[in-house]
């Protein structure tokens, strides 16, 4: 599992690449396919919404509070 922002952001980009990849070998498939091809198109549409996904959360480290209350006070 990643650790930090950085090795995260390498991992989500090798899950992109690799989604891009299949993605584009699923739209060769529906291509050269005649009645299979809505199974390979709707392969394609999953790969992408997983390359979305995966791009949405590059960088995005969450937020972190800047002061944590002291709960052992109360």
């Amino acid at each position: 599992m990643a650790t930090n922002v950085t090795e995260k952001d390498k991992t989500l980009n090798e899950i992109i690449d690799w989604c891009t990849g299949m993605g584009q070998k699923m739209m060769n498939e529906a291509n050269a396919s005649g009645l299979d091809s809505l199974k390979y198109m709707g392969a394609a549409g999953a790969y992408m919404t997983v390359i979305k996904h995966c791009q949405n959360m590059l960088g995005y480290s969450g937020h972190m509070p800047s002061e944590v209350p002291n709960q052992s006070e109360e």
